[in-house]
């Protein structure tokens, strides 16, 4: 009895003794591997950053450059005013509508009723006119005044010809009109007839007045404000006295060095000429900062 329990003992130790062994084994391992991980991290090589474009910036291109961004900065206050107005005109056009309601729908619709009614007017004129059209042609070769109105029709075709070469859309339509006339077409009097006949364009109710004034004065804003923002770049190219390719990569360096600043990176993406004079004058860079970003 006394042998089982002193053989089973002496198993019991010698198994403690491996899984001891074992465990320190494992954690062995793991801390080799931990820092076999932190020396590798330590020295993993890294991918070498992407040349900035452009010539290095000196004292005097720094200069140029802070000036532009001193318009960017302007520019920028400007847009932001405009978007400001924007915001506001547009709030005010939604208040329109709302009290507009249903008005400009219904004049809409009471617009397109007369304007169906005049065109129909003016096709069944047009119709009576091509119909009546040879036996006026007819007429003319008769006339004992022929060739003064051959004269006529001629020196109004001539200006019709004129009018179309130099591109001149409403010199050209008043010459047809009076070939027309020539003719015995008269489509302002066939104009008159028809709205005799269905009425005329109803008024615009007052809210649809307000409504439409305000739209206009809402896309005048944003007409404004996208020309300012396309123009802020061209502009501070020429207050620096920079080409815009130029001015834009000399920005980009700036910019780079910044974030490396701001982020105390270890790598400097300038020359050391450009650190030193960057570093030199970080409290005017600091002053526009807000443009660079």
């Amino acid at each position: 009895m006394l042998r089982s329990i002193a053989r089973a003992a002496f198993v019991l130790a010698c198994v403690s003794a491996s899984s001891q062994a074992q465990l320190g084994g494992l954690i062995k391992k793991a801390a080799q591997k931990a820092v076999e991980a932190k020396v590798e991290e330590k020295v993993e090589p890294t991918t070498p950053a992407k040349p900035l474009g452009g010539d290095p910036l000196t004292e005097a291109t720094l200069d140029a450059l802070l000036k532009g961004l001193s318009l960017e900065v302007e520019t920028k206050e400007k847009t932001k005013q405009l978007w400001a107005a924007t915001e506001a005109k547009a709030k005010e056009v939604t208040e329109a509508d709302r009290a507009a309601g249903k008005e400009p729908d219904k004049w809409h619709t009471a617009s397109r009723d007369v304007e169906r009614c005049v065109e129909h007017s003016l096709d069944a004129s047009n119709e009576t006119h091509q119909k009546e059209a040879p036996q006026k042609m007819m007429a003319l070769g008769t006339d004992p005044n022929r060739a003064a109105v051959m004269a006529k029709l001629t020196a109004v075709g001539k200006r019709m010809t004129d009018a179309q070469a130099k591109g001149d859309t409403p010199a050209y339509l008043k010459a047809f009109a009076d070939y027309m006339k020539m003719l015995g077409f008269d489509p302002a009097k066939d104009s008159v007839v028809a709205f005799a006949k269905c009425g005329k364009l109803p008024a615009k109710p007052a809210s649809m007045v307000k409504l439409e004034r305000l739209k206009a004065e809402l896309e005048q804003i944003n007409e404004e404000r996208r020309a300012a923002e396309a123009e802020g770049g061209a502009r501070a190219a020429k207050a620096a006295g920079m080409p815009a390719d130029t001015y834009a990569l000399a920005r980009e360096r700036l910019w780079a060095w910044n974030q490396s600043r701001k982020q105390k990176a270890s790598r400097i993406p300038v020359t050391k000429e450009e650190d030193a004079l960057f570093a030199a004058r970080v409290s005017d860079i600091k002053k526009l900062e807000s443009i660079l970003r």
